[in-house]
């Protein structure tokens, strides 16, 4: 190699001490007082935000069916699919991602209106109501990028 390693014997602290091996090894690898604070920082912050996930995610669930949508277009689902799926959608998801998208959520609300299309009137509300609900709690417990801002009280 065109360098050589320093014998721990010669490194100096900024005071001009000479360090233990010990020492070095404890610096050099992170394992110091102040890579625990930041830890502990870090664990506090996804506690903070698995914990108003948690509560946006039961506010959502006590909500009443009645709040929700009681109507599911079919050509709508189909419409939002084909949007998805097509040149500028790709595009766009690409643009805010960084990836393309396999149209997940649109193809499923596209095989739920299908599936039912079946049902009677009134089963049909109380499912789209259901199913709008589900996706609302599903939403608030991914999270968002708005979870980092505390609300002033």
């Amino acid at each position: 190699m065109f360098w050589s390693k320093k014998p721990t014997s010669d490194i100096k602290d900024d005071d001009g001490n000479h360090l233990s091996k010990e020492n070095v090894s404890d610096n050099a690898n992170g394992t110091g007082e102040i890579q625990n604070i930041i830890n502990e920082m870090i664990d506090e912050d996804k506690r903070r935000a698995n914990t108003l996930r948690e509560r946006a995610g039961s506010r959502a669930e006590a909500l009443e069916l009645s709040k929700f949508p009681k109507e599911l277009s079919c050509m709508t689902a189909l419409d939002e699919l084909m949007q998805c799926m097509s040149l500028g959608g790709q595009i766009r998801n690409y643009y805010r991602y960084g990836d393309l998208t396999l149209c997940d959520k649109q193809s499923e609300k596209l095989n739920f209106c299908f599936s039912n299309s079946l049902n009677t009137q009134d089963v049909k509300e109380i499912n789209v109501q259901e199913f709008y609900k589900q996706r609302l709690v599903e939403q608030l417990k991914r999270g968002s990028s708005e979870d980092v801002w505390e609300s002033r009280d």
